[in-house]
C-alpha cells in the first residue's frame, strides 16, 4: 500500500494529468460532448496511476472544470460528472481498497483487482450515454476541418509521446505481475522507483511543471499511508472485540435463520453496503464488515472475490449518494456548484450505479471473465 500511494502521489504532482487529457483529446477529436467523454476516460486512466478517488477528482477536476465551464457545461452537471467518475480510480487497478479487501479476506490481490474492471466498463458506458443525452445532443455539430490524415496522425503521435511516461506505469505494474516477473508488492516497489526517476527527470528537463517539492510528495504520501494504517489497526481491534463479544456469531445466526435463500442474502448485503457507503469510509467498511459477512456469504456459495466485487462497487456508489457523498462535497468546491444542483444532476449517474450493482451481483460470470482473461 505505501508503495502504490507514494508512486501515485509522485505521478499526480508531476503534471501527468494534463498529458493524459491532451492524449485522450487528440484521439477523440472534435465530437459533441467531447469534454465530458474526456473527463470520463481521463478519470479511468488516472485511476491506473493513483488508485485513489480523491486524487483522481482533485487532479482531473482542477484540469477539466475550467474547460467545461468555458464550453457552457452547467456547473451542477460538471460537479456531478466529477463525483461520478472519481471512484473509477478505485475500480481500475491498482486499487488500495482492493488490497485492503484482499488482506481482510485472504483472497488473491490480483483477482480482487480484476473483479472490478467489468463494473468499471458498465459505469463508463452508462456515463457516455448520459453525457450525450444531457449535453452532446444539444451542442451544434462542429464544422469539418480540412485536415489530412498525415497531419492528424502527426498530432496524435506528438500527444502520445508526451503521454508515454503515464502509459508506461500500467505496463510496468501489470506486465511485471501477470508476466510472472514479480509479486504485487514487488511491482509496487518497482512503480515507486519509476515514479521517483520520472519526478527528478522532469524536474531537470522542465522544472516549471513541478508544483510541489519532492519532500512535500513524501509528506502527502506518508499522511495517506498513516491514515490507512490507523484504520487497519483500529478496525482490527474493533473486529476482535466483535468476535469476543459474540457479535459475529450472532449476526451469522440472525442471517441464516431469517434469510432462507441466496437471493435474499444478496439483496440484504447490497442494501447494507449501499447504506454504509453513504456514511462510512470504504477502507474502514471493508476491514470491519468482511470478517463478519464473508463466512456467511461462503455458506451460500458466494466466492470471496465475487463478494469483494459486490462490496467495493456498492461502496463506490456511496461516493455519489447523499447524505454523506464524499465525491459530491469535493466536486462542488472544485466546480463552484451547489450541493442541490449537483445532487439533481447526479440522479442519472446514480441509476447507472444501481445497474452496475445489479450486474455485479447477478452475473458472477461477467466478473470472473476478466479474472480468467488475465490469469
Amino acid at each position: 500500500i505505501p508503495f502504490f500511494i507514494y508512486a501515485g502521489t509522485l505521478m499526480e504532482h508531476s503534471g501527468i494529468s494534463k498529458c493524459l487529457i491532451d492524449w485522450i483529446r487528440g484521439i477523440i477529436g472534435r465530437v459533441r460532448g467531447s469534454l465530458g467523454i474526456i473527463c470520463i476516460l481521463a478519470s479511468m486512466a488516472f485511476g491506473v496511476l493513483t488508485g485513489s478517488a480523491m486524487a483522481t477528482i482533485s487532479a482531473i477536476g482542477k484540469m477539466m472544470s475550467p474547460e467545461m465551464d468555458k464550453e457552457g457545461y452547467p456547473r451542477g452537471y460538471t460537479s456531478a460528472l466529477l463525483a461520478a467518475t472519481c471512484f473509477l480510480g478505485i475500480l481500475i487497478p491498482p486499487s488500495v481498497p482492493g488490497i485492503m479487501y484482499a488482506l481482510a479476506s485472504g483472497a488473491k490481490i490480483s483477482e480482487v483487482w480484476m473483479s472490478t474492471i467489468g463494473p468499471a466498463f458498465i459505469f463508463a458506458a452508462g456515463y457516455f450515454i448520459i453525457n450525450y443525452v444531457r449535453i452532446g445532443r444539444h451542442q451544434t455539430k462542429p464544422e469539418k476541418l480540412d485536415i489530412h490524415f498525415a497531419d492528424r496522425a502527426k498530432e496524435i503521435g506528438r500527444s502520445t509521446i508526451y503521454a508515454v511516461p503515464a502509459l508506461l506505469m500500467p505496463i510496468i505494474i501489470y506486465g511485471s505481475i501477470y508476466g510472472g516477473l514479480c509479486t504485487v508488492t514487488e511491482a509496487g516497489a518497482v512503480s515507486c522507483v519509476y515514479g521517483i526517476l520520472y519526478f527528478f527527470a522532469l524536474r531537470l528537463i522542465d522544472r516549471s511543471r513541478i508544483k510541489v517539492t519532492f519532500w512535500k510528495c513524501c509528506a502527502i504520501a506518508g499522511a495517506s499511508t498513516a491514515t490507512i494504517g490507523l484504520l487497519n489497526a483500529f478496525s482490527a481491534v474493533a473486529g476482535k472485540v466483535m468476535t469476543l463479544a459474540g457479535i459475529s456469531n450472532f449476526l451469522s445466526t440472525l442471517i441464516t435463520e431469517n434469510i432462507a435463500s441466496k437471493a435474499g442474502f444478496l439483496l440484504m448485503i447490497n442494501l447494507l453496503f449501499l447504506f454504509m457507503g453513504t456514511f462510512m469510509d470504504i477502507n474502514a467498511t471493508i476491514l470491519i464488515m468482511t470478517p463478519l459477512l464473508l463466512p456467511v456469504a461462503q455458506t451460500y456459495g458466494i466466492t470471496p472475490v465475487h463478494f469483494g466485487a459486490i462490496l467495493i462497487v456498492n461502496m463506490c456508489v456511496g461516493f455519489l449518494t447523499p447524505p454523506f457523498a464524499v465525491g459530491i462535497f469535493v466536486s462542488t468546491k472544485i466546480a463552484n456548484s451547489t450541493f442541490g444542483e449537483t445532487v439533481r444532476e447526479a440522479v442519472p449517474f446514480m441509476g447507472v450505479g444501481l445497474l452496475a450493482i445489479m450486474v455485479t451481483t447477478l452475473c458472477p460470470g461477467y466478473v470472473d471473465f476478466f479474472i480468467r482473461l488475465f490469469s
